[in-house]
């Protein structure tokens, strides 16, 4: 039971670690975008963290282009995609701690 509850301590760290940068709102919404919600976040960052978040092999060299352009920086949008990136993880971890905690329940 306590490495389930270190697990969830280093997850909930995580996705606060994920929601700073060069631009906080921008990987914040980033990060919801990759884990399938939405957010204030429009043009080329929330393209590419809707397909980072969905299929990252599907990211085009347009995408990446436009979110650099966006950002100012590779900088910036690098955090866009580590930040997706770990919206998707996280959203993918969500629901296995709860397949885990129902399977458990059924097995009581």
């Amino acid at each position: 039971m306590a490495a389930e509850v270190e697990h969830r301590v280093l997850a909930e760290e995580l996705r606060a670690a994920a929601s700073g940068g060069v631009d906080a709102h921008a990987t914040t919404g980033a990060m919801r975008i990759g884990a399938g919600g939405d957010a204030a976040v429009a043009g080329a960052y929330a393209e590419l963290a809707r397909t980072v978040g969905e299929a990252s092999y599907r990211v085009t060299d347009a995408q990446v282009t436009a979110a650099r352009r966006e950002a100012g920086s590779d900088r910036g949008a690098f955090e866009v995609v580590m930040a997706a990136g770990v919206g998707a993880a996280l959203r993918r971890w969500d629901a296995a701690i709860r397949a885990i905690e129902e399977a458990a329940d059924e097995a009581r």
